[in-house]
């Protein structure tokens, strides 16, 4: 994983197409970062490489069907399998694994055969009720060896992500080789986008396509027919889902997030032009009224307005280091949290 380290006015702040040759300056002007990645990540050479896209799948369904059963025999554990929930280690057999009931029937795998990681966004049933999981699996010589889920209780996107079924086949698309972009690539443009959020003050040019489409918890909230409400927003803001990704945060409306901590790069699938990405966004409670770039002065919700942390696990489809689907799920853990993945 990469951290950019120049100043804020060399970062080029999200060129529009990502043009190689600004992307190729973006990245030589940092050394490799791999401080907040997964610290066990093994070579491209692993023994993961044995395992391909399907075998990868496979995999992690037999881990959900066991967490399901509550039975650790059925998914290919390694004896010391390092698991945890929510960021918080544990051991198998804890949360989920003692309280799945059923898998639903949206699943959205991301998979890097090379370095053995896969990824998967999926509807489980924790007695009986709906939630949506977010999984990263560590596959080594057919084994698992790292289990890091995500579990957020959202009926309700539980509920939108069963009523679409599947993912985009957009998702699905595999990026013509002679166009696919380097891992470090794919990486960089989740940092961007990430540095976005953070220093949202409207006056950047934002990397998303004309027709960039995002999901959270399993809802548009992009290029909507009509005004609704946008998370703990109101009513002053709701024509906010009825624009493009690129005039929402030319807006400046995320100015109201304080840090983006921790980010990390679960799964880099370059076959797909996909990326599954992890982060806390705080928001301490400082920012309680903005000037958005249209003139429109808005009041920052309660909500935001004590200190709080949420834990965004968000996927990207990038097309010429251009991003041009989001798949978000965000909920609310414990302010200022760390992540067990991410040395001190």
């Amino acid at each position: 994983m990469r951290k950019l380290v120049c100043s804020r006015s060399g970062q080029i702040s999200l060129r529009v197409a990502f043009a190689a040759a600004v992307l190729a300056a973006i990245v030589a002007c940092v050394p490799p970062l791999r401080a907040q990645a997964t610290p066990s990540s093994p070579s491209p050479k692993s023994a993961g490489a044995a395992c391909d896209r399907a075998c990868l799948e496979a995999i992690t369904t037999k881990y959900l069907e066991a967490m399901v059963a509550h039975d650790p025999s059925r998914a290919p554990l390694a004896a010391n399998v390092k698991y945890s929930q929510d960021n918080v280690p544990l051991q198998i057999g804890d949360a989920l694994w003692a309280t799945a009931s059923s898998i639903g029937t949206y699943r959205h795998f991301f998979a890097d055969p090379e370095r053995g990681d896969v990824g998967v966004i999926a509807v489980v049933y924790e007695n009986g009720v709906a939630g949506i999981l977010i999984a990263r699996l560590k596959v080594e010589n057919h084994t698992i060896t790292e289990a890091e889920q995500f579990f957020a209780h959202d009926p309700n996107g539980s509920a939108a992500y069963e009523k679409a079924g599947k993912p985009n086949p957009l998702w699905l698309k595999p990026i013509p080789p002679e166009l696919r972009q380097t891992r470090e690539a794919l990486e960089q443009a989740a940092y961007m986008y990430y540095e976005a959020i953070s220093k949202n003050d409207g006056r950047g040019i934002y990397a998303f396509t004309d027709d960039c489409e995002r999901t959270e918890d399993g809802v548009l909230t992009t290029n909507r027919p009509r005004p609704q409400n946008y998370g703990h927003s109101d009513s002053d803001i709701s024509d906010f889902t009825m624009m493009p990704c690129k005039q929402q945060y030319a807006l400046g409306f995320l100015g109201f997030t304080t840090g983006c901590r921790d980010r990390r790069y679960l799964v880099v699938d370059v076959e797909r032009g996909a990326i599954l990405a992890s982060a806390f966004l705080d928001f301490d409670g400082t920012v309680t009224e903005m000037d958005l770039t249209d003139g429109r002065k808005w009041k920052v919700p309660p909500y935001f307005m004590t200190p709080r942390t949420n834990m965004s696990n968000e996927a990207y489809r990038v097309e010429n280091g251009t991003i041009r689907l989001i798949e978000m799920t965000m909920y609310e853990v414990p302010f200022n949290i760390t992540s067990p993945y991410v040395k001190p």
